[in-house]
């Protein structure tokens, strides 16, 4: 029976990794169900606690073209498409929050929903749907995704004195904060949504 341990350490070291990371990130604002961030946290943590600081600058690279690159998607078929994201179905969420402020605000809007669940999706392709112009969904895909790759490669960073550059304790980690940062950015999206009550 192979090694565990061995096997993701492979994983995690392997010349494959930055593309395959690279692709998971373009798919996952469609696709959150793939393990990009829990793979970037624990990526990071190994090359941190291995002293590899150029390791550490190609995942944020990586994520970061990933990022740019599934947004370009994404904008592309919120404008040639009326089925991601229909106006007008909900007074409220995060679709209609951003459809309000695309086009006042549009670098306030894509940052602000970036580390939301779903919040790629709905403001990405919100941005194509209203036809927001390329001169300014530009800078603002460009400042949501580096804001997002500098986040969660930093995650990444603060785990890696923690697991000591263990493969399966750093993939077990990556897969926790990812959890956490998911149930957070949920939470804090159940409080902060509009006409939201307290209990």
């Amino acid at each position: 029976m192979p090694d565990p341990t061995a096997l993701i350490g492979y994983v995690l070291d392997s010349p494959w990794l930055l593309p395959l990371l690279t692709l998971a990130v373009i798919c996952d604002g469609p696709m959150p169900f793939l393990p990009s961030e829990p793979v970037l946290f624990s990526a990071t943590a190994t090359a941190v606690a291995d002293g590899d600081r150029w390791r550490v600058l190609a995942l944020f690279a990586a994520v970061l073209v990933g990022s740019l690159a599934g947004d370009g998607l994404l904008y592309g078929a919120g404008r040639s498409s009326t089925a991601l994201l229909r106006p007008g179905r909900r007074d409220h969420g995060i679709g209609a929050w951003v459809r309000r402020h695309l086009h006042r605000r549009p670098i306030v809007a894509l940052v602000a929903t970036r580390l939301l669940p779903g919040g790629r999706l709905a403001s990405v392709t919100a941005a194509g749907r209203v036809r927001l112009p390329l001169r300014a969904f530009l800078p603002a895909t460009v400042a949501s995704s580096l804001l997002w790759s500098a986040w969660m490669t930093g995650m990444g960073v603060l785990l890696g004195p923690i697991t000591h550059g263990d493969p399966l304790l750093s993939m077990l980690a990556g897969l926790v904060l990812a959890v956490a940062v998911a149930g957070t950015a949920a939470v804090a999206r159940r409080i902060l949504r509009p006409g939201a009550r307290p209990a």
